[in-house]
């Protein structure tokens, strides 16, 4: 149990060393920023338990806040993330949706019995699917808060915020964190897993048995 709970103290911090470090420096390709701080939510939604998972997207979208106070503050967008709703309570959904969608998709695998190589592959899915619907859930609560905070305001550039915005301003960025989150996912999950560095949360059926198997023991015996 200790070695479980250092093993994922360990993993937060590594975690949020990195949503640091893709917060403050970001990448950018010509007008376009890909928002990298998500994928360790991402990661650690297909890895952690429930809790882990919504702190650290808590802890993402706190430090994206700081960032548009300080290295971001000058950008014609700053007073749209400044609001705590658009920056933290987008994030933190990040991580929840991720989650539930694996957990769930991963149940139903084990109540259909999926094993061996056809398990591997579906796992594969199953993340993918999740980062997919994780970054799609950003998108969403970042656009509508937005709208529903700043509609028809203006920003210092100028530019008036309303849905044909919105739609202009995510579209290119969307389908390409879509496109990467969801398809580096899975294949850095399934190497951390490889390596022994998170553990694997397949339920194990054989142990399960044993323990029926002795309760009903038990019960007989009384």
């Amino acid at each position: 149990m200790k070695q479980t709970y250092t093993k994922k103290i360990a993993l937060l911090a590594l975690m949020t060393a990195l949503i640091i470090i893709f917060c403050f420096v970001p990448i950018t390709f010509g007008t376009i920023s890909l928002a990298l701080m998500i994928l360790p939510v991402l990661i650690v939604a297909q890895v952690e338990d429930f809790t882990t998972t919504t702190i650290l997207s808590f802890i993402m979208g706190i430090i994206n806040y700081i960032a548009w106070f300080t290295t971001k503050a000058a950008s014609p967008l700053a007073p749209v993330f400044q609001n705590f709703c658009v920056c933290v309570v987008s994030r933190t959904m990040i991580g929840v949706v991720a989650w539930l969608v694996r957990y769930w998709l991963q149940r139903l695998l084990d109540h259909y019995s999926v094993e061996g190589a056809k398990r591997i592959a579906a796992d594969q899915a199953v993340y993918f699917t999740s980062a997919a619907l994780g970054t799609i859930t950003n998108t969403l609560f970042v656009g509508l808060f937005t709208i529903l905070f700043f509609n028809n305001k203006e920003l210092s550039n100028g530019t008036a915020i309303n849905i044909e915005y919105i739609l202009a301003w995510f579209s290119l960025n969307f389908v390409i964190e879509f496109i990467t989150f969801a398809i580096i996912t899975p294949p850095i999950v399934f190497a951390l897993k490889k390596a022994h560095l998170v553990e694997d949360k397949k339920v194990d059926k054989k142990a399960i048995l044993e323990s029926q198997d002795i309760e009903n023991t038990a019960q007989v015996s009384e």
